[in-house]
């Protein structure tokens, strides 16, 4: 290879890097690509035992699996493997079957439109070999159910549950850490009610960050004791994923790096289910102190 093409090599190389890394303080990131330098694997482990879950402020993405489908239905564009090593520990995946006979359950996006290549037992398979790796690490998982069979659809993964019942966390109560290392907590969903009681933080109202402060004090008495409490926002039929979360990550991004400097309630944010999410919101997040 010849001098010049190295070096053009080298700085699409570095360009990848610089992409697919910090976000500049954006909370955005929409690259596939992720450094090995930003990869946060054992985060968790330095966590105490009796802190409860929903004391710690944990990263984690919306429409987890949602990779295909077009702009109004991609919200990530890291595979599960690579969110698990960049640190997401709560997931949020949408899940049913097409026929009365499958046996087998599908993952698609929340519109229940696009297949995602997968099957449920699959991202059991590979959050389990990840934990296995990580054993001081937990992972919260939300699954709502779609399509016509949902009855049959609770039938199958009573099955899986059951199957995996020692490394599954599915009691209404909130497990400390001790309980939840190298476990999969499921959190409840509307279509499944399997799982730790959770709740809305309301912190965005019409997807904007709204009395932050004063709504973590309503929400701190819980985070310790009764329930998770979760951060989310949803795109609409006129704006895309990609196009709220350049607007709602920044925000993110600020607010926690605000809040990690001069909050009254420090750590107190609970989990954030976030789309296009960068490394350094992930890791402003995750080095959040635990609600006290």
């Amino acid at each position: 290879m010849t001098k010049p093409m190295m070096d053009i090599h080298r700085y699409l190389w570095l360009f990848s890097i610089i992409t697919s890394c910090a976000g500049s303080g954006s909370g955005f990131n929409d690259n596939p690509a992720l450094d090995p330098r930003f990869y946060n694997t054992d985060w968790m482990k330095s966590i105490p035992d009796d802190t409860p879950v929903s004391a710690i402020s944990i990263p984690g993405s919306h429409e987890s699996l949602s990779l295909y489908g077009g702009p109004l239905a991609v919200c990530q564009v890291w595979t599960l493997d690579k969110q698990l090593k960049v640190g997401i520990r709560y997931f949020d995946v949408h899940a049913g079957i097409w026929l009365p006979n499958q046996k087998s359950i599908n993952i698609r996006d929340s519109h229940w439109m696009f297949y995602q290549h997968v099957e449920f037992d699959g991202v059991l398979r590979d959050i389990f070999n990840f934990l296995n790796r990580h054993n001081r690490e937990t992972v919260l998982l939300k699954v709502t159910f779609h399509g016509l069979y949902r009855e049959k659809v609770v039938l199958l993964m009573k099955k899986l549950t059951k199957k995996f019942q020692t490394r599954i966390w599915t009691k209404l109560s909130v497990p400390n850490m001790q309980q939840a290392r190298g476990k999969i907590v499921f959190l409840q969903s509307e279509s499944f009610h399997t799982g730790t009681e959770n709740h809305k933080s309301f912190f965005f109202q019409y997807n904007r960050l709204q009395n932050v402060e004063e709504k973590i004090k309503h929400i701190k008495p819980h985070l310790c004791d009764h329930h998770v409490v979760l951060t989310e926002t949803k795109a609409s039929v006129l704006k895309s994923p990609k196009t709220l979360a350049r607007t709602v990550n920044k925000e993110l991004h600020s607010l926690v790096v605000q809040h990690k400097k001069s909050s009254l309630n420090r750590g107190c944010l609970g989990v954030f289910s976030l789309s296009f999410p960068s490394a350094d919101l992930i890791k402003d997040i995750i080095q959040l102190p635990q609600c006290d």
